[in-house]
């Protein structure tokens, strides 16, 4: 395999990860919102998220320890120059990685959701706006000439018809949050655990 077909591969394998991830935060999100109105939804929550346990916070830092690794992949091995706005996301994923393991280590699920899930929110909502940035290029700001010389507009990848860099990010943060707010349900279950 040649560079652009290893970059090519490993945008491909990233981006039908991405697409497994929205999938899982979307069946989370929605049975959370069911949750709110039909009492057997919350249940099912807090028995997968019970019987799942540390799981939850090594999922986690799998998929933090994932989204590092591509984005380096991206910017070291196939030298796609991050914009600023990828460099506030990469800030905001980049400590998770120490985070979520430690608090795995530990079985600290209160500990992970408390310190992770702010950097989720803030990666999320950077992420939002990349990608918005992405699809309207009039919208960019001076944050995009932050860290480097690289339009926040510019898509680097575009695999499955949507998705870009951004796109990956977004899902990751989403995947994450699902994952600590599981590990948050069961830190008010099991506080000693």
């Amino acid at each position: 395999m040649d560079r652009t077909e290893v970059i090519d591969a490993v945008a491909l394998a990233l981006s039908v990860l991405a697409v497994v991830a929205q999938a899982t935060a979307v069946v989370v999100a929605a049975t959370a919102l069911l949750g709110l109105v039909w009492t057997p939804a919350r249940g099912v929550l807090r028995e997968v998220a019970d019987g799942l346990g540390p799981g939850l916070l090594w999922g986690a830092w799998g998929v933090a320890a994932l989204a590092t690794a591509g984005s380096l992949f991206f910017s070291e091995y196939a030298k796609f120059v991050p914009c600023g706005l990828c460099w506030y996301q990469r800030i905001a994923m980049y400590p998770l990685v120490v985070i979520l393991f430690l608090a795995a280590v530990r079985r600290d699920y209160a500990a992970a959701a408390r310190f992770g899930l702010p950097l989720v929110a803030l990666g999320a909502a950077v992420s939002i706006w990349h990608n918005y940035v992405e699809r309207n290029p009039e919208a960019e700001t001076g944050l995009c000439s932050i860290g480097g010389t690289t339009s926040c507009a510019t898509r680097w990848i575009e695999e499955l018809g949507y998705i870009t860099i951004p796109v990956l990010s977004l899902s990751a943060f989403a995947l994450i949050a699902a994952l600590l707010l599981g590990a948050r349900a069961v830190a008010r279950t099991r506080p000693g655990d």
